[in-house]
């Protein structure tokens, strides 16, 4: 028998003796984190009781009675060797107790403890992750208990979505976090400095909040991964219960931040598979560029919802993270997600030396891309107009095909640097607004050199009001010469700028060539330019002017703003060639009777397209295209959420569909038949697929999470234990559902794990999905 089990946390041999929660709670110490004080029961503790028996038991409680003070209350909780690691968070599998007084009822909770290694709860939870009980080694933690206001738990990034968002969850009460499953907590989110949300009447002062951000995010950083923490704060003081890092997710989220603005929109089948099959290739090999992994598949780095275009933002996320830029550092270099106080680095950390060989390649494509692409520029646009006769040509849906491949093949090139030398634009113009606002200098007041010009060149808004400044419109009021003159003007207008249309990536959108009619009615609707205070660069004053940095910043930023332009205009003549393909093809697919329209070609996806064209596959294609007109003019006016998480496209929400909301905490939609379980004695209602409704998230109710399809609580919030082992078994979970128990039994139920909302469906919505 050992002659010592019990070690003060503050010992480094609990680190090989003490399970992860002791080793975890160590490292808080050794970085001045308070942490309440307490010791550990070893390993060896329990290992040597089970050979042993009472003699230890009453070794363990002569060193209790030195360790404890009388009249101080202790939290007894686990702390075992598989617990609170990255890969498996073990919540809620083992037993921890609270304000316990007095080594004999310490002892009686340590036997209880250990006995939580025999639970019918721990057996499923090992077998749902392949474990065995023979992996696991037990600890004890015996600490003292903070006499607390306010507790919570504080996430350092988003573990649902993977945002550097940090979420702070709070409620009245002391010492573990437990108590939030009988209350929902008050939630504050924040975001580089920025609350993104915090709730109206607080528990936590704000200051208090704000620190709690700062040290969480400061220790997230010292522990090299995204972590929880679980908090208590006694009016004065923040302590620190327990830091663990956050079980990793492996699945998809999917944003709209980037493609409402490159793919605005419901798109079209057709538009749809026509664009990210070159757009999602080139993207693959950038990021494979970046990784060297080949096995990144370009099929996962879109999702279509909803009509809709969306990126799956998890897979660049984590290529971004591992070279130790920000989650959403895609977001940030495309300018299209804001950054704040805290503001985010954009240059690669020390994670990126390994990719070093790499990283310098793909810097150097980057660096050279301009010089290639002006290189290419003319010889690329006679292609297109060669291409452009030989459409006119066409006579078969196989040359329409054969000649869609060829104009794929020609834009792909065209696209990587519509893709790279914007996001290289973007990067030169961080760099100089944060270079002259240190001069006090607004770049947006900046006129970049040669954007006028490029302006004149490029943008068909500069020759519109050209036109109109020449004219006197309406039309009728002109004279035959200027009607002539007029008609000129907007022949050679088309002629250079009449493949644009309401969406340069939609190729189902007329272009102005087809409808000039619009050209003159943009005309007649006059409008006035706006003319903003602006400054060149020679304005600026001699020290900044100087500053080789900033005139090279300049220069370069310049030459890409008109670089960007240029590849921009050429990418949009390019793709407009589709246009010209799919009507042609279209319009003989309408000559034999495949389709009632021209323009129904874009309800049919592009394999499809060949399935027709070369097996003969046309089995009733109008029917086919009339249910997906049906389907996406369903879509067209209704608001869409800007973030999916999953692969489901999650429900539309009728405002009369469900009276119920809380807040997701496990993703997924599930729709199926209700059950309320008040106790656990009514287990036996249950069935497989059921949605279980509880009114808390104890831990005794895990063990039937494994026979429901989704759960919703009326308790809890997003570490309580529903939520962690719903997202465990990969099920929906709403919890803090107000009046969940009011549902019926048996009453057809939609749990959107995304959006928090519980719908009740109606017969016909049910039989219809």
């Amino acid at each position: 028998m050992k002659s010592r089990y019990l070690y003060p946390l503050s010992d480094s041999s609990i680190e090989a003796r003490g399970g992860n929660k002791a080793k975890n709670l160590r490292y808080l110490m050794k970085h001045k984190y308070p942490v309440p004080k307490g010791f550990v029961l070893a390993y060896d503790a329990l290992e040597e009781y089970e050979q042993g028996g009472n003699a230890v038991l009453a070794h363990i409680r002569k060193e209790l009675l030195e360790y404890l003070h009388p009249g101080i209350s202790y939290a007894v909780r686990s702390s075992a060797s598989l617990e609170d690691q990255g890969d498996f968070s073990c919540a809620g599998a083992f037993e921890s107790y609270l304000h316990v007084r007095g080594a004999d009822e310490v002892l009686e909770k340590i036997l209880e403890v250990w006995a939580s290694l025999q639970s019918e709860k721990l057996m499923a939870y090992l077998a749902q992750s392949g474990l065995t009980r023979s992996s696991i080694r037990m600890a004890v933690i015996i600490q003292e208990m903070v006499h607390a206001e306010v507790s919570g738990v504080a996430f350092s990034k988003n573990p649902m979505t993977g945002f550097s968002e940090i979420i702070l969850e709070a409620a009245v009460g002391d010492g573990e976090f437990q108590i939030l499953e009988k209350k929902a907590p008050e939630r504050w989110v924040e975001k580089w400095g920025v609350w993104k949300e915090k709730p109206s009447a607080a528990l936590l002062p704000e200051d208090v909040s704000r620190k709690l951000c700062d040290e969480v995010d400061s220790i997230a950083k010292g522990y090299g991964r995204p972590v929880d923490v679980e908090w208590a704060y006694d009016g004065k003081n923040i302590y620190y219960l327990q830091v663990r890092p956050i079980t990793k997710l492996d699945i998809p989220v999917y944003s709209n931040k980037i493609t409402k603005e490159m793919l605005p929109g419901v798109i079209k089948p057709l538009v749809w598979s026509v664009n990210t099959s070159f757009i999602n290739k080139i993207w693959r090999e950038i990021l494979v560029s970046l990784t060297g992994d080949q096995s990144i598949d370009q099929d996962h780095l879109t999702g279509y919802f909803y009509g809709r275009a969306y990126f799956n933002m998890a897979l660049f996320g984590q290529v971004f993270e591992s070279m130790g830029i920000p989650y959403e550092g895609l977001e940030l270099l495309l300018g299209v997600e804001e950054d704040g106080p805290r503001k985010p680095h954009l240059k690669p950390g020390m994670k990126a030396l390994k990719r070093a060989p790499s990283l310098l390649k793909l810097t150097s494509s980057f660096l050279t891309a301009e010089k290639k692409y002006r290189k290419m520029e003319e010889a690329k646009r006679s292609r297109y107009e060669e291409l452009a006769l030989a459409i006119e040509d066409a006579k078969s849906p196989e040359e329409c095909l054969l000649l869609a491949k060829e104009v794929l093949k020609e834009t792909e090139p065209v696209t990587y640097y519509n893709i790279m030398l914007p996001m290289l634009l973007m990067m030169m113009h961080r760099m100089l607004k944060s270079t002259l606002e240190k001069e006090g200098v607004d770049v947006r007041h900046l006129t970049l050199s040669g954007v006028e010009e490029a302006a004149r060149k490029y943008s068909p808004h500069v020759h519109l009001a050209e036109i109109r400044k020449q004219y006197h419109l309406p039309k009728e009021m002109l004279t035959v010469d200027e009607k002539r003159a007029l008609e000129k003007e907007i022949e050679e207008f088309l002629q250079k700028f009449g493949h644009f249309s309401d969406s340069g990536n939609d190729c189902s959108k007329k272009p102005w060539r087809e409808t000039p009619e619009l050209i003159y009615e943009m005309l007649q609707a006059g409008g006035k330019d706006v003319e903003e205070e602006k400054i060149t660069f020679s304005d600026l004053p001699r020290p900044v002017r100087r500053k080789m940095k900033n005139r090279m910043l300049h220069r370069r930023t310049s030459s890409l703003a008109v670089t960007r332009e240029s590849v921009s205009s050429l990418y949009t003549f390019g793709y407009g060639q589709f246009r010209r393909i799919f009507m042609k093809l279209g319009g003989l697919m309408k000559e034999e009777g495949l389709l009632e329209e021209v323009e129904d070609v874009y309800f049919l996806y592009y394999k499809e397209l060949e399935e027709i064209v070369y097996e003969d596959k046309k089995e009733d294609l109008i029917g086919l295209v009339e249910k997906r007109k049906k389907d996406l003019l369903r879509y067209q006016d209704v608001p869409v959420p800007e973030l999916i998480i999953g692969k489901d496209e999650p429900p539309l929400q009728d405002e009369k569909a469900g009276d119920y909301e809380g807040i997701p905490t496990s993703l997924g939609v599930y729709t199926g038949p209700a059950r309320v379980l008040r106790g656990l004695s009514d287990h036996h209602l249950m069935t497989q697929g059921d949605v279980l409704i509880i009114p808390y998230s104890d831990v005794g109710w895990a063990p039937l999470f494994a026979r429901a399809g989704a759960v919703i609580s009326e308790s809890g919030g997003i570490l309580s234990h529903s939520s962690i082992v719903a997202r465990e078994y990969r099920i929906p979970a709403v919890v803090s559902v107000r009046g969940a128990l009011r549902i019926k039994d048996g009453t057809m139920v939609t749990v959107d794990g995304y959006s928090g909302k519980i719908s009740l469906m109606n017969p016909w919505e049910v039989e219809n999905r």
